[in-house]
């Protein structure tokens, strides 16, 4: 099975082992860009937080979707199970 993000034409779901550097990077560019932000003008706070929430929520979807893809990729618990 195979997982995009987004969409169909989504850019593919990273393994679960490249998800945490995937969005490890990602949120280490928007800190930088909301700490320049801030820098400038300490009063644009107010409206960064909501962003800042919406972007934890992003990024948890994707290490959501890389940990389903991990899962969906995995036998299942009775295939796993050894005969008798």
């Amino acid at each position: 099975m195979f997982f995009r993000l987004g969409s169909k034409s989504g850019p593919a779901v990273p393994p679960l082992s490249q998800a945490h550097q995937a969005i490890s990077a990602q949120l280490q560019q928007h800190q930088q860009r909301w700490a320049e932000l801030l820098q400038q003008d300490p009063a644009a706070f107010a409206a960064l937080e909501p962003e800042i929430h919406r972007c934890f929520a992003a990024l948890a979807d994707q290490f959501a979707a890389s940990l389903l893809a991990h899962a969906a990729g995995q036998p299942t618990l009775p295939q796993a199970a050894p005969k008798k």
